[in-house]
């Protein structure tokens, strides 16, 4: 073997060790519905702790989270706060549809800064003409479709739509009502009960909006020994006692 041949095969080897231990390095990606950052960051944390394997998440609305999958986030794993965008990515065949399961469930409450005395009812349709309530964004991300839902079920949504105040997301809504920027907002009681900054006002219930699913899927069909692990604590009953603390209800098995 020539000299440049030797020279062109120890090159060679030594970008394929980097690249090994470039794809070994490499951080599980969870994309999750921003309303499970506090559940999936504290699993993910544990994870890493227990077995040293990284875990990267990323947390938004899960329309936002869906389209960035759709035009190629190298996420691992996709967990949605409802069953649409699921459909959605599945038809473009970028999950695995053996792997779609329901992990949780949520409710909607109506919040107001704590302190603060709301006199206002969704339930019995009483509004002040001059209070902001915050949501998700109403047409894309799950959180606002479900406020919208809510608000038509009690004949609210024609009279108070100019005063709903849209966010990226149902923590960004949370957020706004925490700091007095807004009276009261519309987010699941997942959130309310990790808030020490709002109050709630009223628990809606579950006939006034769809029913609130989260759903989990491993994204791509060629997949990780690392992501199928963590996928599988996800299903598990460990993730599912951390969800119960977090505020979210199981699924009936």
């Amino acid at each position: 073997m020539g000299i440049g041949m030797r020279i062109y095969s120890l090159v060679f080897w030594f970008c394929c060790v980097a690249s090994l231990g470039f794809a070994n390095e490499r951080p599980i990606n969870i994309f999750a519905a921003a309303s499970l950052q506090n559940a999936i960051t504290e699993l993910a944390q544990d994870y890493t702790a227990e077995t040293g394997v990284k875990v990267q998440v990323s947390v938004a609305g899960t329309s936002t989270l869906a389209r960035q999958i759709q035009h190629g986030a190298p996420a691992d794993i996709f967990i949605s706060a409802n069953k649409s965008w699921v459909d959605h990515l599945l038809n473009l065949n970028l999950l695995n549809p053996n792997s779609v399961a329901v992990i949780a469930e949520n409710a909607m409450v109506l919040v107001a800064r704590t302190g603060v005395a709301g006199r206002v009812s969704v339930l019995e349709g009483q509004w002040d003409s001059n209070s902001l309530i915050a949501t998700a964004m109403i047409g894309s991300v799950p959180a606002g479709i479900y406020a919208k839902e809510v608000l038509e079920h009690y004949g609210l949504w024609d009279r108070l739509q100019n005063q709903v105040v849209q966010t990226d997301n149902v923590r960004s809504a949370l957020r706004l009502v925490e700091l007095g920027q807004v009276d009261f907002g519309l987010v699941y009681f997942s959130d309310a009960v990790a808030s020490k900054d709002v109050q709630i006002v009223e628990q809606l219930p579950a006939r006034s909006h769809s029913s609130i699913e989260y759903h989990v899927a491993l994204v791509g069909t060629k997949l990780s020994r690392n992501a199928q692990n963590f996928y599988d604590v996800i299903v598990s009953d460990r993730f599912a006692d951390i969800l119960l603390t977090n505020g979210f209800v199981l699924p009936q098995k």
